[in-house]
């Protein structure tokens, strides 16, 4: 990880998304109806039905964010993700017509294939919904098939015309798509689908534990092979029964979720690093840092251990603290620390599935302000991004957190009242977390962000955290 540390630190900014040539869309009629169901385009852009329909589609994409939200497996990592524009809008878009229905899944189509979703997967997964009338648009052809799984919902669409359903999926099956299913799998008619599908999706929310057992029975009668998913998990106590049962994936809200702690997660380890950053913010001199790090010999062997690993760059051994500290630098070396934060102690395990959302959203808020901020204040955003997660790792309200490490005012200001220079940074990063378009661009707007950027920026974030905690 430190050598991925060392090239990945520097900020790199992206290429604003080139879009894919338009296909055929709803009218501009059909579109309001979309936009009043789930935004995707400003207000300002006033699509009308005598609208060409590629453009509709082409300025509905270029004004929506595809949010995402982590899919963790069996070993508590992040396995994938799944991407969408708005969160539980599902259910309004399933009552509208199909040419709505289409409209919406081709939005955020267009907007994955914009953030390059190859570079995205690595050996991840990504989790895309569709609606069964999406089966058959020219833009799947885009995706690449490995890796990318399609979450088939409003099942019963597919028993409109099983047939030519069947043979569809089949198609992608077979071009290496992963099929899922999400709805109800019970339905007369779905056997064929089921034994296709690789994964299935439960809806835990809201359900007691003899209701998702019962589930999860019901499919392993017929079905053993297949790979379950437990879906919108909101809690961490909803997050260890699922933990417990035979889920191989769960996805939900849980891993930022803040719940009543029984008590705080600070060891011995924490406590050192903390006043490490402390004394890196404090000015202290190279020998005291030197002097710190040889007092904690387990910190010291992860620093010698990183630098000296292969590919990290360094030609020569390095066989002291002094000099990996050269190496490092002063500022890269408090971005490490930061990490560590995450990874060293007695944590839980979900520390490192924390840690990457934590990573995510500090370098999103960095690579937004990269027109806008000096340098510095772009690092200490960064660091303020990390720390935007540190009272739920460290089960401490955010007043104490602070309390225990310095940092600069605007940081405290930001995490503590939403107010100031880096707030909006942080804000828009968190709003992609949240499946909030309109709070996405409404702070876009305010900072003179081109919302197609936050997309390419939401990308980047996500490769580099992922190579980062890999």
């Amino acid at each position: 990880m430190f050598n991925r540390l060392l090239q990945l630190f520097k900020s790199k900014t992206p290429t604003p998304p080139q879009h894919e040539t338009p296909t055929p869309a709803a009218s501009g009629a059909e579109f309001t109806r979309l936009n009043q169901l789930a935004p995707v385009i400003n207000q300002d852009m006033n699509p009308s039905a005598d609208n060409d329909a590629d453009s509709i589609s082409t300025k509905a994409a270029h004004s929506s964010v595809v949010c995402r939200e982590a899919v963790l497996n069996k070993a508590q990592k992040v396995a994938g993700y799944s991407f969408a524009l708005s969160r539980n809008v599902n259910e309004r878009v399933r009552s509208s017509s199909t040419l709505v229905q289409r409209l919406y899944d081709e939005v955020l189509l267009r907007n994955i294939l914009n953030m390059d979703i190859q570079r995205l997967l690595g050996h991840r997964l990504a989790f895309i919904p569709i609606l069964p009338s999406t089966l058959s648009h020219p833009l799947l052809a885009q995706l690449p098939p490995a890796g990318t799984v399609l979450v088939v919902n409003s099942l019963e669409q597919l028993l409109t015309d099983a047939e030519a359903s069947l043979a569809r999926l089949t198609e992608l099956k077979k071009a290496g798509f992963h099929i899922a299913l999400q709805g109800n799998i019970h339905a007369t008619g779905m056997q064929p689908f089921l034994e296709l599908a690789e994964f299935i999706f439960i809806d835990i929310g809201g359900s007691d534990l003899p209701t998702i057992t019962g589930q999860i029975n019901e499919i392993n009668k017929n079905m053993f092979d297949k790979q379950l998913v437990a879906t919108n998990v909101r809690s961490l106590e909803e997050y260890h029964v699922c933990a417990s049962l035979p889920f191989l994936y769960i996805q939900g809200t849980f891993v930022t979720s803040r719940e009543a702690w029984t008590k705080p997660s600070m060891d011995a380890g924490r406590i050192k690093i903390l006043e490490l950053l402390n004394r890196i913010r404090q000015d202290a001199e190279n020998a005291e840092l030197v002097q710190a790090l040889k007092l904690d010999p387990a910190l010291s062997f992860k620093i010698l251990r990183y630098i000296n690993s292969a590919g990290s760059g360094i030609t020569t051994k390095i066989s002291t603290i002094d000099q990996a500290l050269m190496v490092l630098g002063r500022q890269n070396l408090y971005r490490w620390l930061t990490l560590l934060l995450f990874t060293s102690g007695t944590g839980d395990a979900l520390d490192w599935a924390l840690m990457e959302n934590a990573l995510v959203r500090a370098r999103l808020a960095e690579l937004s302000a990269g027109d806008t901020l000096p340098a510095k204040e772009r690092d200490e955003l960064f660091v303020t991004g990390i720390f935007s997660l540190l009272d739920i790792l460290l089960h401490l309200p955010m007043e104490q957190v602070l309390a225990q490490i310095s940092l600069p005012p605007m940081a405290v200001e930001a995490l503590l009242h939403k107010t100031g220079k880096y707030a909006p940074y942080l804000e828009l990063a968190i709003a992609c977390e949240a499946f909030d378009q309109e709070r996405i661009t409404e702070i876009a707007t305010q900072l003179g962000i081109d919302v197609a950027h936050v997309n390419a920026y939401h990308a980047d974030a996500l490769i580099w955290a992922e190579q980062v905690s890999s």
